[in-house]
């Protein structure tokens, strides 16, 4: 090692003489660093870096007396996006987030999400194509804390909440697509494509999907929207992929209406969106829906086909705490005949946020309480209420 020091000692006293007498070397060694700075400087201009990391303390406490208590670093997640012209853009995110699956077992597992897509069109916005790992945009609400870089559509809807709503655990679904929007004025349009892995099937399935909606801005923060949205077959988002057609085969399919006759079929899904945002008052809601039953083999709801539903309500208000901007927010959320999805039938909530420290540090508390759905429905009949404590980094 002292060997390697002498030699640098040696290149740098004989870089620091060329350099005292040929000036011309020192302009070319401080044109070239001057050059690289500029360089490195115009590549930043096209990227855009950006994170959330979330940590959280949680207690649970059920209608049984039993009470849990868990931390966990709730969410971890990074994004870059990159506009190389005003024509092209593109997305890469990881999310690494932990997932309370409702089976006791298996909770506190993590879930790492990726996505990414390219989109292209022109800058004023009247068409863009996007394609890649995305999600769909059957629901409006996107994954709690998860911001999307390119807002090509009427949402995505920003959850109050640390839980993601019911309406997203629902409808969500992350696939390779290529969807194709337009706008006209206040009216916008998208149909996608979509294709990936089946549960129902060794082999891939492709779909198809579209969205109509109406967005007014009323001013820099005020604005209206109104969305409607289809998707070709429910049986293909998450939720029911995990849930009844993951459970083929299995011992217990009786208890999850597992799919022994007619899984194959499409069934389609509807949702409708609203959005008012005026003088600090923000309302989200979303309502979601099956266009037919689903067959008793596939999906049961008191001995019948389920005709399963979901819908979330969200009002929010921004004001001050303790000298701090801080946003209050309340929130009802429920399912219909969705016992076999393990998700719960109603759902209420309160969440306070609060800037800790220039937009970057902040601190959030929620209150959930979730009833399941009664024995005699299939479900466990447990009332939970669940109190959350979570401080975050957002740069």
């Amino acid at each position: 090692m002292k060997r390697y020091d002498r030699i640098l000692a040696v290149m740098a006293v004989a870089l620091m003489a060329v350099i005292r007498t040929h000036p011309a070397a020192a302009q070319d060694v401080s044109g070239q660093e001057a050059n690289e700075q500029s360089g490195a400087e115009s590549l930043l201009r096209f990227i855009e870096i950006g994170g959330v990391a979330e940590f959280t303390v949680s207690r649970k406490q059920s209608s049984g007396g039993e009470t849990s208590t868990s931390t966990a670093a709730e969410q971890l997640e990074m994004g870059i996006g990159i506009e190389p012209h005003a024509w092209i853009g593109s997305e890469f995110g990881w999310i690494h987030e932990h997932e309370e699956d409702h089976d006791e077992e298996a909770e506190g597992h993590d879930l790492g999400i990726f996505t990414g897509t390219i989109i292209v069109g022109p800058p004023e916005g009247r068409w863009w194509l996007k394609g890649g790992v995305q999600f769909l945009p059957f629901t409006m609400f996107e994954l709690a804390e998860v911001h999307a870089a390119h807002d090509a559509s009427i949402g995505p809807f920003e959850t109050h909440a640390i839980v993601d709503p019911l309406s997203f655990e629902f409808g969500s679904k992350r696939e390779k697509s290529l969807l194709l929007g337009v706008s006209l004025g206040q009216f916008l349009g998208s149909v996608y494509g979509y294709y990936g892995d089946d549960a129902r099937s060794d082999e891939p399935r492709s779909g198809f999907g579209a969205a109509m909606g109406f967005k007014k801005h009323l001013s820099e923060e005020d604005e209206i929207a109104f969305n409607v949205s289809f998707i070709d077959d429910l049986g293909t988002l998450a939720g029911f992929q995990e849930e009844v057609f993951e459970h083929r085969g299995e011992p217990d399919d009786a208890s999850h209406g597992g799919p022994t006759v007619d899984s194959d079929e499409r069934i389609p899904g509807w949702s409708v969106a609203t959005a008012i945002h005026y003088s600090g008052i923000a309302f989200d809601a979303e309502y979601m829906i099956s266009q037919g039953r689903f067959a008793p083999g596939v999906l049961a709801f008191d001995n019948r086909g389920a005709h399963p539903s979901a819908w979330s309500l969200e009002a929010g208000y921004g004001s001050e705490l303790a000298g701090r901007s801080a946003e209050f927010a309340l929130g009802y959320q429920g399912t219909s005949e969705a016992v076999g999805l393990g998700i719960p039938a109603l759902r209420y909530f309160t969440v306070i946020t609060v800037d800790l420290w220039n937009d970057t540090l902040f601190g959030t508390f929620e209150w959930i309480h979730d009833r399941a759905y009664g024995t005699a429905e299939g479900g466990s009949g447990e009332n939970t209420n669940k109190y959350t404590l979570q401080l975050g980094v957002e740069f």
